[in-house]
């Protein structure tokens, strides 16, 4: 309803800090990394959870049900952190969190968390923190690897959290590298298939099918029914994933036999709808 008559809205001036409610049962360390779980509650950080931003203090509701503590966490800023690896020519690369106390410059099975600005010495770096949901339109490009040897792990890797997807996406793009060289009784055997993070297909398969042996660095275009936005024609049937479920790589076809091997690096960019 329009309004009538003046109002008065609370404007808040600092933007670094926000509090969350703590999911059930959680426990979050001060300096910590926080998450969002899929109940829309925070969480000490995990895998796949949409980044909420670095701990300011201890929250701990172990015992509490559902928003019964909350904790103050920072959402932006520079932090010095620990990422193995880290080297003066990193500046500028992003950087990912597998859990709470892990930064890391491999985005396999993590999420984004922000990117390098300065380099302090060797592992270690000023992160500045990136967080917040997507908004329509937005793209989010993730990256994930899997191994497609039997037996090996991962077996299966979350490409995009179920958190950051409130109202469907749509695959622009799909694509794999190979980062281990294909081998085993049949060589061209390997094959990945896009998944919702509830099993759900999304029709997209990348399979290891080269004349010879797919050797590293190969690409590796997608197959399947339907198509990304890039590729597909008029009336064609258009790869989406489904609101509130994120996106895995999942291996559906392993090596196997003599002295099999092959890993794939899954490369997928989605737009928010």
């Amino acid at each position: 309803m329009a309004l009538t008559a003046n109002q008065e809205i609370d404007r808040l001036v600092d933007q670094e800090l926000r509090q969350y409610g703590l999911t059930a049962s959680a426990h979050v360390y001060k300096g910590g990394f926080v998450g969002l779980a899929i109940d829309g509650y925070a969480r000490a950080f995990a895998a796949g959870d949409l980044f909420l931003g670095l701990a300011y203090e201890e929250g701990d509701n172990t015992s509490g049900a559902d928003g019964d503590v909350a904790v103050r966490v920072f959402t932006q800023g520079d932090f010095e952190l620990a990422i193995a690896g880290l080297g003066i020519q990193d500046i500028g690369v992003s950087v990912y969190a597998s859990d709470d106390a892990t930064a890391t410059l491999n985005p396999d099975n993590a999420s984004y968390i922000g990117y390098v600005v300065d380099y302090v010495s060797s592992g270690i770096g000023i992160v500045r923190l990136q967080t917040g949901n997507l908004v329509r339109g937005q793209s989010y490009t993730a990256v994930g690897k899997v191994d497609c040897e039997t037996g090996q792990t991962p077996s299966s890797v979350v490409l995009v959290p179920a958190s950051v997807n409130s109202n469907g996406m749509v695959v622009r793009s799909a694509y794999a590298v190979v980062a281990e060289q294909f081998a085993g009784s049949t060589q061209d055997q390997g094959i990945v298939t896009l998944q919702d993070t509830d099993g759900g297909s999304i029709n997209i398969t990348f399979t290891a099918a080269d004349a010879g042996a797919d050797a590293v660095d190969d690409v590796i275009l997608n197959g399947g029914s339907d198509k990304t936005l890039n590729e597909a024609a008029a009336g064609e049937a258009l790869a989406t994933i489904p609101a509130k479920k994120g996106l895995k790589a999942v291996v559906t076809q392993a090596t196997s036999g003599g002295t099999p091997a092959g890993k794939m690096q899954i490369v997928v960019e989605t737009i928010a709808r």
